[in-house]
């Protein structure tokens, strides 16, 4: 009857919730006009016999019917065997009103014994006679409290599994965020320690944008959405420490056509652009080439990036390396049907071809 809580207090409060539950049930089931009843005690026997009832249906429902039946979509035998638990608990009633109450009361039941009280027990259980007092009085009193906690546990458990269903997205997120590669980490380093060495004058604006990068990657990621200039201004920096490295033999062009009120998923475009130095840049003979085009029309954006091949390198790393399969799966958790990619992959160039939605400032959690 009770969904599974984290903490002792939880289970306490839902104890506590169902205990008020039942007493408002009691109270009603007592009904407004409490002076027909000859006493209290009868008062308190009488709605407690429907009450009890009403308790021992909502625990063999939610105990046995909805996990067996119900959970497994056999809806059918589910309905037939609220139907059956109904019957026997109404039969139960029928048994002790007939045995003790309208013994006990008389003055109370003086127009049910006028029109039956000549009727036998077996008569009064005979589901022939039964059938309308049990299917028009008993099956929606002894039903409907089962219903109302089935529908508040189903709205609890829902809302655990959306729970953990989000702390799952952000824990994958988070994973996919700490992926930048070590190697350019590595790689920035050892061309910043080469320019310290040579007293460039470059140090100190290597040292700035890779400072950025980090502050960036670490502190400001923790956003589902961010803008889409940080962004741009962190593949400025990214590509500048690049170009450290492989100085003239790479061309980097970017060019962006966009509003300010773009937001975009962080590191998107430096998961793309890593894809494209590690398969392009690193593997170019003579000189290489990256070209980053973003542009907002019809409530999308527009992203082509597109990078040189060498000649003889293996387009198969391409489509099945790490940075795109991570690429495809943060897309699937922060855009879920409303994004679009393409990748064409041709003898001398590789391109992807991305569609998202334009402005994100207002989308939810997925």
């Amino acid at each position: 009857m009770q969904q599974e809580y984290s903490t002792p207090e939880r289970l306490w409060r839902y104890h506590i919730a169902l205990a008020i539950f039942w007493c408002a049930v009691f109270v009603l089931n007592a009904g407004p006009h409490w002076e027909i009843y000859s006493s209290a005690r009868e008062l308190i026997e009488t709605a407690g016999l429907v009450t009890g009832l009403q308790m021992l249906m909502a625990w063999i429902v939610l105990r046995y019917l909805v996990p067996r039946f119900l959970d497994r979509k056999q809806v059918f035998r589910f309905v037939v065997w609220v139907l059956l638990v109904t019957i026997a608990l109404s039969e139960i009633n029928i048994v002790i009103r007939v045995l003790y109450l309208e013994v006990r009361y008389p003055d109370s039941y003086t127009r049910f014994l006028d029109m039956f009280g000549a009727m036998s027990l077996l008569e009064r259980m005979d589901l022939r006679w039964a059938m309308r007092y049990i299917l028009f009085t008993k099956l929606p009193a002894f039903v409907f409290p089962a219903v109302l906690i089935a529908a508040y546990n189903f709205y609890a458990k829902q809302q655990t599994l959306l729970q953990l269903k989000e702390q799952k997205v952000a824990a994958e997120l988070n994973a996919l965020k700490s992926q930048l590669n070590p190697h350019f980490i590595f790689n920035t380093l050892n061309n910043i320690y080469a320019l310290a060495l040579k007293k460039s004058d470059q140090t100190p604006a290597a040292i700035e944008q890779l400072s950025g990068i980090l502050d960036y990657v670490v502190y400001r990621c923790d956003q589902r959405y961010v803008a889409l200039e940080d962004e741009l201004a962190l593949v400025k920096n990214y590509m500048a420490l690049v170009q450290l490295r492989f100085g003239h033999r790479l061309q980097f062009t970017m060019h962006a056509d966009v509003s300010r009120r773009v937001k975009i998923a962080p590191l998107i475009l430096l998961t793309l652009l890593e894809n494209a130095c590690k398969h392009g840049a690193e593997k170019a003979l003579k000189g290489a080439e990256i070209k980053l085009r973003l542009t907002e029309q019809n409530g999308a954006l527009h992203i082509l990036l597109e990078n040189t091949k060498a000649p003889l390198s293996d387009t198969s790393n391409n489509e099945g390396s790490i940075g795109l399969q991570n690429l495809r799966h943060q897309l699937a958790l922060l855009y879920p049907g409303t994004h679009q990619l393409r990748v064409d992959d041709t003898h001398d160039w590789f391109s992807i071809n991305l569609s998202l939605p334009a402005n994100t400032s207002d989308q939810t959690t997925p």
